[in-house]
């Protein structure tokens, strides 16, 4: 049985309780970015990719790994019903992500389950699915909570903060996590070696749920049952929020078509092993770590339009970092790496921020609960598309003077292509 979280706060919150919640917001964030950087529920990651070829899937099967988090974005409508019922942010998201957090629980146990046969991998997609559904209730709950918690004219800079010790968290358990398992597959336990990653991951969370019952909530009404069909249609009445939206479903296109697939380029055709990889995700953090407080400050003075595109364009090239490499020359990589954590932070923190802005007042949690389900919805044509292109183009080879592309590296040239048609709309749209 799970604890309940304390009942919400009756009153409006004092400045000391603000300044409370914010610095307990920092520190959660930092113990949750353990779990996420090690089980991928957010972007994925090397062990989720690792994890799923070991347990049989097919370069399809990986696609589908990639429009998962569909499922997620499809339940914010549900977090967004039931906080409009009871009003308690906070409850939503303890209860939703501590539970989305534990199931990795069972599916860390699933290669141990030999009298499952085939069915492991489907077991594992059914249960990541419903992960994917928690955090997806707790997301939604957990954007209200912060924008209301969260000073306007402060937000770029406190996510930048923010981001910042989430990212010296996620540098520690990537590369533990890392040197762990090669490890472990040195000496022939592979499955043991993702067993205790993944543990550690469940330990995580139970930890950041704990700092979560400890924040203070701005208090809402509960406003009862609110049709769904209002949830989706009510935001979308703003033409500003819903030019948004549209934006988004075109970037999540042209950046999910490819992003499945890295890890496993990485993994089968770079032969790149586990800490090598994660070696190149640890530099992309480290650089966010000077850039992510830049852009958020850049943000907050000249404007996240200006800001968000010139880093779209800046992710323009990154995925020919991994067109280019090859297994004796992965300079490239580190290009990618190094830029990665330049323009990224910026593009992550300046969405959210026009989230925040552009979410009608008046239907703020079923604005933001729409633009994910909406959203959602590219991000599942991304990962469809892109698993069936991969299965095509498994065996694919094109050679254009010295540059030789193969197999889904044509899904990086693709997600390129596909990024620079979005710097235009985001620049009309913003």
């Amino acid at each position: 049985m799970q604890p309940s979280s304390p009942p919400a706060i009756a009153g409006p919150l004092h400045p000391s309780e603000v300044r409370r919640g914010l610095r307990l917001s920092i520190w959660e964030g930092a113990v949750a970015t353990v779990h996420i950087s090690i089980t991928g529920t957010i972007g994925g990651s090397v062990f989720l990719t690792g994890f799923a070829m070991l347990l049989g899937a097919s370069n399809f099967q990986l696609g589908l790994l990639g429009a998962l988090p569909f499922i997620g974005q499809l339940f914010q409508f549900v977090g967004a019903y039931l906080e409009a019922r009871v009003g308690n942010r906070r409850g939503l998201v303890f209860s939703a992500a501590l539970a989305g957090r534990l199931l990795w629980a069972l599916l860390l146990a699933l290669p141990f389950m030999s009298f499952l046969g085939g069915a492991q991998l489907a077991v594992f997609f059914v249960g990541l699915a419903c992960s994917y559904a928690l955090n997806g209730i707790a997301g939604n709950a957990w954007l209200s909570w912060m924008s209301d918690l969260v000073p306007a004219g402060q937000r770029g800079s406190y996510f930048g903060v923010r981001n910042t010790v989430a990212a010296l968290a996620a540098m520690a358990s990537t590369f533990l996590a890392g040197r762990a398992l090669d490890g472990a597959r040195a000496q022939g336990q592979e499955l043991i070696g993702y067993a205790l990653i993944f543990g550690v991951a469940v330990l995580a969370s139970v930890g950041a749920a704990a700092l979560i019952a400890r924040q203070p909530e701005p208090p809402i009404q509960p406003k009862g049952a609110v049709p769904l069909g209002e949830l989706l249609s009510g935001p979308l009445r703003d033409r500003g929020f819903r030019t948004f939206v549209a934006a988004n479903v075109g970037w999540a296109i042209a950046t999910g078509v490819a992003t499945p697939f890295f890890n496993a380029y990485g993994l089968s055709t770079l032969k790149l092993s586990f800490s090598a990889l994660t070696l190149q995700a640890i530099v992309t953090i480290a650089v966010s770590l000077v850039f992510g407080p830049l852009v958020g400050r850049l943000q907050d003075t000249y404007g996240y339009r200006r800001v968000l595109v010139a880093c779209i364009i800046g992710t323009l090239p990154l995925p020919w970092g991994w067109v280019l490499a090859t297994p004796t020359n992965i300079i490239p990589l580190w290009l990618t790496s190094i830029f990665s954590g330049v323009f990224w932070p910026g593009i992550n923190q300046g969405m959210v921020n026009v989230l925040m802005d552009r979410a009608p007042a008046d239907h703020r949690s079923a604005a933001m609960a729409s633009f994910s389900a909406i959203t959602g919805v590219g991000t599942l044509a991304a990962g469809l598309v892109g698993g069936t292109l991969a299965t095509l183009i498994a065996n694919a080879e094109l050679t254009i003077g010295p540059v030789h592309i193969v197999g889904l590296a044509f899904l990086f040239v693709l997600s390129s292509l596909l990024r620079v048609l979005m710097v235009g709309v985001f620049w009309k749209t913003l």
